[in-house]
């Protein structure tokens, strides 16, 4: 019981929240909760639940809060493969497919890509071939660290690099219970820099992050829109992001169209 009450405190406190204020939102005293943190109560199932929802807490976390209380996991993690899955791989498949000719993708939570639509295919397969030392990675922050993948390519890539590593690490503070070395991975490419291994609270006064990508006889400016499940009950299907490229000029827009 100790373990879950000291986990339920670091959610608590990692969403800036007293326990008055989480005891409100949850319907519950502030006393309950002190005592829930503090190893005195025992919660039941449906109050790991209730706090749980008012903590915003991702499903995957939620079941490792269970299992620190002693009941058994309540969401599934199926794997995409899986046929109980295939009315959502099929919503995704017509999701990229009408996002073409502009590139799109599926991405998991540790940012592997796990579909791709064909104008993402091809742009990528396109660099690939410029590449001898193409890394065999389905991982999109590997890809665009590695000097051997797309780093070469995009132009402003310090900018693109920091903001994704940054947003890693707010990730990582919000979604607690997951575990991944992808960001001490990301830091032992060349020419990272050390400061990056960090979060820093930088702030920028443009609207949106570019990619632009630096083909030689092209230059492609690109942004994207992330998109989740919102009703998801299971893990895996929760943890999945949608991403959607759009062209930020005209250029990039006729590329695209003469590419399928």
């Amino acid at each position: 019981m100790g373990n879950f009450g000291a986990s339920l405190r670091q959610w608590r406190k990692s969403r800036g929240l007293s326990q008055l204020q989480l005891g409100l939102s949850a319907d519950v005293s502030s006393r309950h909760i002190s005592f829930l943190e503090g190893g005195r109560s025992q919660p039941s199932r449906q109050m790991i639940i209730q706090i749980s929802n008012a903590l915003n807490i991702p499903l995957s976390d939620r079941n490792t809060l269970l299992s620190l209380a002693g009941f058994a996991e309540a969401y599934s993690r199926m794997q995409l493969e899986q046929p109980e899955m295939k009315a959502v791989k099929d919503a995704l498949a017509i999701m990229l497919n009408n996002h073409a000719p502009y590139p799109a993708q599926v991405l998991d939570w540790n940012w592997n890509i796990m579909m791709a639509n064909e104008p993402q295919q091809k742009l990528i397969q396109g660099l690939a071939s410029e590449q001898p030392d193409f890394p065999e990675t389905n991982n999109l922050l590997e890809l665009l660290f590695d000097p051997n993948a797309l780093r070469p390519y995009v132009e402003n890539w310090e900018e693109v690099a920091f903001t994704l590593i940054q947003r890693i690490h707010r990730e990582r503070a919000l979604y607690q219970d997951r575990r991944s070395d992808l960001i001490e991975k990301l830091m032992q490419y060349p020419g990272v820099p050390t400061s990056w291994a960090v979060h820093h609270h930088a702030s920028t006064s443009a609207p949106m992050i570019q990619l632009v990508l630096n083909l030689g006889t092209q230059r492609l400016k690109l942004f994207s829109s992330l998109a989740t499940f919102g009703t998801a009950i299971d893990v895996t299907m929760q943890e999945l992001t949608i991403e959607q490229y759009f062209p930020g000029d005209e250029a990039t827009r006729l590329f695209f169209e003469g590419l399928v």
